[in-house]
C-alpha cells in the first residue's frame, strides 16, 4: 500500500471515530441495533435492480457489437462494484477485476474501454442527480456553509466532466498507456499485449463514441439508478427508525453522492461519506446518530454483496482450474 493511501486511510479512519464519539457511540449502536439482520438482508436486496440496470448501461457503452452476453455484463458488474467496495486499497481495482469477469482475447479489450467510457458516463449522469438534491436542499433547508459546500462539490464534477468531453480525443492514448500499467501489474489478473493495447483500445474507443445514441441510453440508465438511491436511503432511515419525505431522502443521498466523489483519495471514501451523512441529516433535524447508522448500514450492505459476490467468483474460478488440470 502507498504511503500516501496510509495517511489518508488514517485521517478517514480517525474521522469517522470522531464522528462516532461526537454523535455518541452507544447512540449510534441502538440505533444500528434497529436495523437487525432481515433490514440488512432488504438493503442488499433492493440494491440488486441497480446493478443489473448498470450491467446493461456498461453493456450499451461497449458498442454495438458487445463482446459478450447481457448476462456476462451484469457477473462483470458485479464483480466490478464487488472489488470496488470489498478491495478499496487497490487503484481501479473494480475496473480491473470486473474487465476481468467478463472474458479473455479481445474481450478484456472492448471491455476495458467500455468500462472507462462508461465510468465517464456514471460520472455525467450524477450531475443532474446532485443538482437535484441542491436544489431540493435550497427548498426545504435553510442556506447555509453546507449549501455553499455541495455547490462547489457540484461546479467542481461540471469542470471535471468537461474536461473529460474535450480531452476525449486524446483519452484513447490515455487508456492504453494505463491499460499497459495495469497489464504489467497484475499480469494475472489482466494480460494484455503492448501491441494490441494500443491500436486495438484507440480503435474502440473512436468506434464507441460514434454510437450517441446508445450512449445517451446509458446516461438514462445511471441517471435512473442515482435516483433510485433516493429510494434506497428513504429505506435506510425508515428502517432506522426515522421518518422523512422522499425529498429529504433526495436531498440527503444527493449531498453524500455530491460530496463523496470527491472522496476518491480515501479508500472507501471513510470519513467522507459519514460527515456528509451527518451534515446532510443535520439539515433536517436528524440526530447525528441515526446518520452515522445510515452511513454504516449502507456499508454493511455494499460488504455483503461484495464478499458474496467475490466468494462466487473464487468458487467458479477454482472450479474451472480443476476442470482444466482433469482434462
Amino acid at each position: 500500500m502507498q504511503r500516501g493511501t496510509v495517511i489518508a486511510l488514517t485521517i478517514g479512519v480517525a474521522a469517522v471515530a470522531a464522528a462516532v464519539v461526537r454523535a455518541g457511540a452507544g447512540a449510534v449502536a441502538r440505533a444500528l441495533e434497529s436495523l437487525h439482520l432481515s433490514g440488512l438482508l432488504v438493503l442488499a436486496l433492493l440494491h440488486l435492480p441497480i446493478i443489473v440496470l448498470m450491467g446493461f448501461a456498461w453493456r450499451l457503452a461497449s458498442g454495438d457489437d458487445p463482446p459478450a452476453s447481457p448476462s456476462r455484463f451484469l457477473w462483470a458488474r458485479f464483480v466490478r462494484d464487488a472489488a470496488g467496495e470489498v478491495l478499496p486499497f487497490l487503484y481501479l481495482g473494480g475496473v480491473v477485476f470486473g474487465v476481468r469477469a467478463l472474458g479473455r482475447g479481445r474481450t478484456i479489450t472492448l471491455g476495458a474501454v467500455s468500462a472507462c467510457i462508461d465510468g465517464a458516463i456514471e460520472l455525467a449522469a450524477k450531475l443532474p442527480y446532485v443538482l437535484a438534491a441542491l436544489l431540493t436542499l435550497l427548498a426545504l433547508g435553510p442556506q447555509t456553509h453546507f449549501t455553499r459546500l455541495l455547490f462547489l462539490a457540484f461546479a467542481a464534477t461540471c469542470v471535471v466532466v468537461a474536461s473529460l468531453a474535450v480531452a476525449r480525443r486524446s483519452l484513447g492514448a490515455s487508456l492504453g498507456a494505463m491499460a499497459r500499467a495495469v497489464s504489467a501489474r497484475w499480469p494475472a489478473v489482466l494480460s494484455l499485449d503492448d501491441g494490441d493495447a494500443g491500436r486495438d483500445l484507440q480503435a474502440c474507443f473512436d468506434r464507441i463514441l460514434r454510437l450517441r445514441l446508445r450512449l445517451w441510453s446509458g446516461f438514462a440508465l445511471h441517471l435512473c439508478c442515482w435516483c433510485l438511491g433516493a429510494g434506497e436511503a428513504w429505506v435506510i432511515f425508515r428502517l432506522l427508525g426515522v421518518d422523512l419525505t422522499l425529498s429529504q431522502a433526495l436531498a440527503i443521498d444527493g449531498t453524500v453522492v455530491g460530496l463523496r466523489t470527491f472522496g476518491f483519495m480515501v479508500p472507501a471514501a471513510a470519513g467522507v461519506q459519514e460527515v456528509s451523512y451527518m451534515l446532510a441529516a443535520a439539515v433536517f433535524g436528524i440526530p447525528p446518530a441515526a446518520a452515522i447508522a445510515a452511513s454504516f448500514a449502507r456499508r454493511a450492505r455494499d460488504l455483503v454483496l461484495g464478499v458474496g459476490t467475490l466468494g462466487i467468483a473464487a468458487i467458479g474460478d477454482a472450479s474451472s482450474a480443476l476442470m482444466r488440470l482433469r482434462y
